[in-house]
């Protein structure tokens, strides 16, 4: 997570980390060596991949089911490492970390647009931390992994909804004042 996210106390990045019991979360404009990440990297145990579309990414939503028991099945555990942060800010996340510039990527097509309502998206087919992580998990995993997903999206609407509520004015901010936050 870029310090700069780190600082909205209600990120979607952290909502994740907070709704998926084994997430770490890393706050820094860079990982090098010396860092938690790279001992994650080197770890012979786990596939590192990292979320982030461009050149030499792998569509999820494109691969076999061959490619995607190599890529989530197999003796090592698939770690994914998700940048969380504005567009321009992940893009110099990943410059200065050279270590992320060698693990596999992964991408995905959006397919819909974003819920997160509060925030603009630089394109639309932009999505904000938690819903492409969750998009992730949903291609990696099975029906019934994709179900119990379903709270974490849900406490995602209701964050969602909730900021809403602040927006267009003291209106919008006696009304949603008048209601409590969403329940974790």
């Amino acid at each position: 997570m870029h310090p700069l996210e780190a600082r909205h106390r209600v990120g979607t990045g952290r909502l994740a980390h907070r709704s998926l019991a084994n997430s770490h979360l890393w706050i820094g404009t860079q990982f090098g060596a010396d860092s938690e990440v790279a001992g994650l990297i080197a770890d012979p145990g786990l596939k590192p991949l990292l979320l982030y579309p461009g050149n030499g990414s792998v569509d999820l939503a494109r691969i076999t089911s061959e490619q995607r028991k190599e890529y989530f099945g197999g003796e090592r555990e698939p770690v994914v490492i998700i940048l969380d942060a504005t567009w321009s800010l992940a893009r110099k996340m990943l410059h200065h970390s050279p270590l992320l510039q060698r693990i596999p990527r992964v991408a995905f097509e959006a397919g819909e647009r974003s819920r997160f309502m509060v925030r603009k998206q630089p394109s639309e087919e932009c999505l904000s931390s938690i819903e492409a992580i969750h998009r992730v998990l949903c291609l990696a995993g099975d029906a019934a992994q994709q179900e119990s997903l379903a709270p974490m999206m849900r406490l995602f609407d209701q964050m969602v909804a909730w900021q809403s509520g602040f927006i267009g004015g003291a209106r919008g901010i006696r009304s949603i004042a008048e209601t409590d936050p969403p329940e974790n």
